[in-house]
């Protein structure tokens, strides 16, 4: 089965690592206003108060996913058990997940898209962030959604290679009671500098 990763910032993976709960954001935050208007019309068409959501990406790692979603010194990836992951999200009322699926305008016809169908849909542009969305959709007071979790379906962290090597080693040893098998699950990403690509091409 694919992974799951969460591209994001040291800050949310401390609070996510503390109080083990994954949060759903309102998508009229999103930089993307195409995505963030067929949202809103996705919720008024259900007829729902609120909706959060929160984006993932399935697959492998790629320069994309780290320069637009966890760029600079405090970027990270949480890459999830995607049965783990998936087996929770069955059990919480109100949330659907999926993979998104990427269309071209040209493809579109107007009222062809099922209603069920217009949060898991972006445009052709987006394909290569291979997005994997989770929305909760009710009634409530607050203005996000939290879903409690046990820190067992994260498989590793990696932290951005663009985080110097005396900083990531504080960060290592500060995530480290979080985890049983740390040494297995904390490591830093070699996306911009890996070794055994270079090897490859020198002589020995």
């Amino acid at each position: 089965m694919y992974k799951i990763n969460r591209f994001t910032t040291i800050p949310v993976l401390l609070d996510m690592l503390k109080r083990k709960r994954l949060v759903l954001l309102d998508p009229a935050s999103w930089d993307d206003k195409n995505d963030s208007a067929i949202m809103a019309e996705y919720k008024k068409r259900k007829k729902v108060e609120k909706l959060f959501a929160l984006c993932c990406a399935w697959g492998d790692e790629t320069i994309h996913h780290w320069r637009t979603f966890a760029d600079g010194i405090s970027g990270c990836c949480v890459e999830f058990s995607s049965k783990g992951l998936t087996n929770l999200l069955t059990e919480v009322k109100g949330v659907k997940y999926g993979v998104v699926k990427y269309k071209k305008i040209t493809d579109l016809k107007e009222g062809q898209i099922a209603v069920d169908d217009i949060p898991f849909t972006k445009r052709w542009p987006y394909r290569c962030e291979e997005e994997f969305r989770i929305i909760w959709e009710g009634s409530t007071a607050e203005e996000c959604f939290e879903i409690d979790f046990d820190l067992s379906i994260i498989n590793r962290i990696t932290v951005s290679q663009r985080m110097p090597k005396q900083v990531y080693a504080t960060i290592r040893d500060h995530l480290r009671g979080a985890f049983s098998n740390p040494e297995q699950r904390i490591n830093r990403s070699t996306l911009y500098e890996n070794d055994k690509w270079i090897g490859k091409f020198r002589k020995a």
